[in-house]
């Protein structure tokens, strides 16, 4: 029996047996190694730029437009007290009085005098037209009238600086005083700060800043308060610098509030430098290590598929939750926004949900601290 046939039959079938295991194990290897491939899902967004406004904290300081602290002229007897504590005065009004009756006593002689004087002057007149009184007699009649007339000013001048009056609509201090009272000359009677619709706040800025323009915005808020800052326009500025601080100063004009008092300190938000145009990225999107500060672009390779890649980049100033890149990164490209700490170049990366721009609000809440003048 020929068995050689048999022989190249069962050869061939162990031949393709064999084969198509092998082909069978590369297709499950390759099957699995494609499924092994490790990815990652991240949030991503679009590079865009904002604008943005760099600011400074600085301290200021609250100031009436009008306040003085009232004095009085004369020394005397408090005769007549018209105002209490933190009262509410006119301009013009009376606060006190001052004895004077013997300038009363005086005036109403003097005034008598100058009476009978015109009176007078008067016959002197006619008897002078009739050529009965001479030139000299008249011009000395009519000294006499101007010196009784001066006499009045004068007594009516010294009763004025003792009965104090508001110089301006205000409201005024706490005070001590009393009627018997006797004051000496120059006593401060109390403190009086004018109700004007507006107040000035008054700041310095150190010298290594830019100058500020007239009408310059400024945001001002009250130490402590939460409230909303106030929006205040430079006014004024001193001509030159102080020289012992080196320092601009600085006058802005506010609507008055409830909330602002004279002297009070507050916190000044002042714009420095130029308005620009920044890249602003959220600060999860940064990446740090040893060799610096890096972002990963998201990038379709030949076939499609998102990969990331790598990207160091310059910071700037922290801006809120974001960081402005100065150098490393372009407008329009994708990078991953959220979970950038799962990523390493080349790997395949998916994006949790469609893009959306995140930077719709304009970056002008900077700070820089620690400047406090």
């Amino acid at each position: 029996m020929n068995i050689n046939p048999w022989i190249s039959t069962a050869s061939v079938v162990a031949t393709l047996v064999v084969g198509s295991i092998a082909l069978k194990g590369r297709m499950i290897e390759a099957r699995n190694t494609e499924f092994s491939e490790q990815t990652a899902t991240v949030e991503a967004m679009r590079v865009e730029t904002v604008p943005y406004q760099s600011y400074i904290d600085i301290s200021g300081v609250i100031k009436a437009p009008q306040t003085i602290n009232l004095v009085n002229e004369v020394a005397g007897k408090i005769t007549q007290l018209y105002f209490k504590s933190g009262d509410l005065v006119k301009a013009g009004e009376p606060l006190l009085e001052i004895d004077h009756a013997e300038e009363l006593a005086q005036l109403a002689a003097a005034r008598a005098r100058v009476s009978q004087q015109e009176s007078t002057l008067l016959r002197y007149r006619n008897l002078h037209e009739r050529n009965k009184f001479s030139d000299q007699q008249l011009e000395e009649a009519i000294t006499q009238l101007a010196e009784y007339r001066a006499q009045v000013d004068l007594l009516t001048a010294r009763i004025e600086k003792k009965v104090i009056k508001a110089p301006f609509t205000a409201r005024v201090g706490i005070h001590d005083l009393q009627v018997g009272q006797y004051l000496a000359a120059n006593t401060v009677l109390t403190n009086m700060v004018g109700l004007q619709a507006h107040m000035w706040v008054d700041f310095s800025v150190p010298q290594t800043y830019k100058a500020l323009a007239i009408n310059t915005p400024i945001r001002v808020s009250v130490v402590g308060d939460k409230a909303a800052p106030q929006v205040a326009y430079v006014e004024s500025v001193e001509p030159g610098m102080s020289a012992t601080s080196r320092q601009l100063k600085y006058r802005a004009r506010i609507e008055r509030t409830e909330q602002l008092n004279a002297n009070q300190l507050v916190k000044i938000s002042l714009p420095v430098g130029a308005h620009q145009q920044v890249i602003a990225v959220p600060y999860l999107a940064i990446v740090k290590d040893q060799l610096g500060d890096y972002v990963y672009l998201l990038e379709k390779d030949e076939q499609g598929t998102l990969r990331a890649t790598r990207q160091q980049v310059e910071l700037g100033e922290r801006l809120g939750d974001r960081v402005m890149i100065t150098d490393g990164l372009e407008e329009d490209r994708l990078i991953a926004s959220s979970g950038a700490f799962k990523l390493r170049s080349g790997l395949k990366t998916f994006v949790s949900e469609p893009q959306q721009s995140q930077q719709a609000v304009a970056m002008e809440d900077t700070r820089k601290e620690g400047v406090s003048l």
